[in-house]
């Protein structure tokens, strides 16, 4: 346990400003039935049920292509490379579940190189990192390099999945500063080393058959999901986008300026254009939009807005303890449904711009 504890130390992190809340019973039976229990993370996000749903999803999503020992390491070297304790820690203790020492986890934390992998997975887990960092975004020729490794186009699709749901996921994390689970380190236990077999065919990623494209896909980020075309992720995007939309908690155009600013951040074209397509029908005319993402601000702005659109930016890159006071100082000047509705936008938005590399458009 000494190794989990001294990795999690040198993580800088705030306290949870978070209160726990009872969740629906449809809402909660849900989760029990992906993961098998409702873990502490969930009963804070109760007041906006899309958010207990959609996160619970996008990190139990079957794989139908990709290599499945490389889910758990792409979410670590992310998770890692994020700072993001609560993930890392859940990553790790996973990690260790499924059979994996500290000595290969800590080199594979280090450099990718260090671990005892095939240069293909070397290759995916910095794919992997270079999805998270977007600094700049991978190519089309480093996609294709993934291809001479070996990896299909559905699989190479997966792994950026699997990276951007991680980004998410950290933000989600990280923005409300989640206390750790309960379990973190228990996989170090002298006991629970006995029960490894028994406990890791709950928490390995499960191999699914290719499914074709959600229908409809016609909601935002369509273009994304059917990158996804062969993947159960493409379901779970979907649905978790359609969710997050159709809440009332937050209007549409908080939630569309949200995306434009995060892909103008991101440099994902795409993404900027359908959200101002989208926020010119909600009535902000071309002009209005450009100074709003040119200036993260606008006299055509409501209260709101006007704290969320810079808050946006501010999710795309940052260091931990400053994201993490910043966003308790938006939540104290919003009702905690709206500042939580808030945080899981962004996350999604964060990961649906880093996926979106699957474009040509991009």
């Amino acid at each position: 346990m000494a190794a989990t504890a001294e990795a999690l130390g040198v993580i800088e992190w705030a306290d949870c400003w978070v209160p726990t809340a009872p969740l629906a019973p449809d809402v909660a039976a849900e989760v029990r039935r992906q993961v098998g229990f409702v873990p502490q993370w969930a009963h804070r996000l109760g007041p906006v049920p899309w958010m207990v749903r959609g996160f619970t999803a996008l990190n139990h999503v079957r794989v139908a292509h990709m290599p499945l020992r490389l889910w758990p390491l792409v979410a670590l070297v992310v998770s890692r490379d994020n700072a993001c304790r609560y993930c890392y820690g859940v990553t790790r203790t996973l990690l260790k579940v499924l059979g994996h020492d500290d000595a290969f986890i800590d080199a594979l934390e280090r450099e990718v190189h260090l671990g005892q992998l095939a240069p293909a997975e070397q290759a995916a887990l910095e794919f992997a990192r270079r999805i998270s960092r977007a600094d700049p975004r991978p190519t089309a020729r480093e996609i294709a390099a993934l291809r001479d490794a070996g990896f299909s186009r559905p699989a190479i699709a997966e792994i950026a999945f699997d990276a951007a749901a991680t980004v998410a996921s950290n933000r989600l994390s990280t923005l409300l500063a989640l206390p750790s689970e309960r379990f973190v380190g228990w996989a170090d236990h002298p006991v629970l080393r006995l029960v490894r077999p028994l406990v890791a065919p709950f928490v390995r990623v499960r191999r699914a058959a290719p499914v074709p494209l959600p229908q409809p896909n016609d909601g935002p980020c369509a273009a994304v999901v059917a990158a996804l075309d062969g993947s159960p992720a493409a379901h779970v995007l979907r649905q978790t986008i359609d969710l997050a939309m159709a809440s009332p908690i937050l209007p549409r155009r908080t939630k569309l300026l949200v995306l434009a600013v995060v892909g103008r951040a991101l440099g994902c074209r795409h993404a900027e254009a359908e959200a101002r397509d989208a926020l010119a029908a909600e009535g902000l005319d071309g002009a209005t939009i450009g100074r709003i993402l040119a200036d993260l601000g606008s006299p055509a702005l409501d209260a709101r807005d006007a704290l969320v659109v810079p808050f946006a930016r501010e999710t795309v890159r940052y260091q931990t303890a400053a994201i993490q006071q910043r966003t308790r100082a938006l939540a104290a000047a919003l009702p905690l449904p709206e500042a939580l509705e808030v945080v899981g936008i962004a996350s999604l938005a964060n990961a649906v711009c880093r996926l979106s590399v699957l474009l040509d458009a991009c």
